[in-house]
């Protein structure tokens, strides 16, 4: 009985992520959490762009509690939107706008190519940006293309370091599976720090850790590989 319970609450706060991720898509919806009291149900919705998600005069709010409590039979829902940390580094939010713009005609080179100029900008260790699926029109073949640079953890438990997201894009073609990983600025990972900094920091010296060189790449590097025919 209690399984049933939990399963329940799990099943319900997929549904209602799914139901942010389509109401506040522009506004970079992230994550939510749901605080539940003997008054209200507190739900706590985590995006890249607040103003779009409250709207003027809190007019958008008010429009998300009445659904969640006709539809979702939520009692009194109070919505707090919280902006997250470092957006520019968040990658399920650069997912959302590759998705986007495929969806919307833009031919993937231009989205790949562009995402990649950005990502290159960022002062990131590392990252790749992979898709796969019907680039081509439709009919042709699937492939995958993939763009990278810097360091990248692969394996091992240091991949937790690593932020990854995953997304699909269905497109006139077909779908499109995009997947992107990044690791952000000053991420030390514990094979990198040599053994006078772990002398230093017995000893209870000041001096931090040094954040992992980044590799000097000019420009980013493009494999291409066909997969079986669909």
């Amino acid at each position: 009985m209690i399984e049933k319970i939990f399963l329940a609450q799990a099943y319900n706060k997929v549904e209602l992520e799914k139901f942010f991720a389509k109401k506040l898509s522009r506004a970079g919806f992230n994550k939510l959490e749901i605080v539940k009291t003997p008054v209200a149900t507190k739900v706590l919705i985590y995006v890249a762009r607040p103003g779009l998600a409250i709207g003027y005069s809190g007019k958008n709010i008010k429009l998300l509690s009445t659904k969640l409590e006709k539809q979702y039979g939520l009692k009194n829902p109070h919505i707090e939107v919280k902006a997250i940390e470092h957006p520019e580094y968040d990658v399920k939010y650069k997912i959302d706008s590759i998705i986007s713009a495929l969806e919307k005609g833009t031919p993937w080179r231009n989205v790949v190519y562009r995402a990649a100029r950005e990502l290159s900008e960022m002062p990131l260790m590392g990252y790749e940006l992979m898709l796969k699926g019907k680039l081509m029109a439709k009919g042709g073949r699937k492939q995958k293309h993939r763009v990278s640079e810097g360091y990248l953890k692969k394996v091992g438990g240091q991949i937790g370091l690593v932020r990854t997201a995953k997304g699909t894009a269905y497109t006139k073609s077909g779908a499109i599976g995009i997947t992107l990983s990044l690791i952000p600025p000053n991420t030390v990972f514990p094979d990198k720090i040599s053994k006078e900094d772990i002398s230093n920091a017995a000893e209870g010296k000041t001096k931090a850790p040094p954040a992992m060189i980044k590799a000097e790449i000019k420009e980013p590097s493009v494999k291409e590989a066909d997969v079986n025919e669909s």
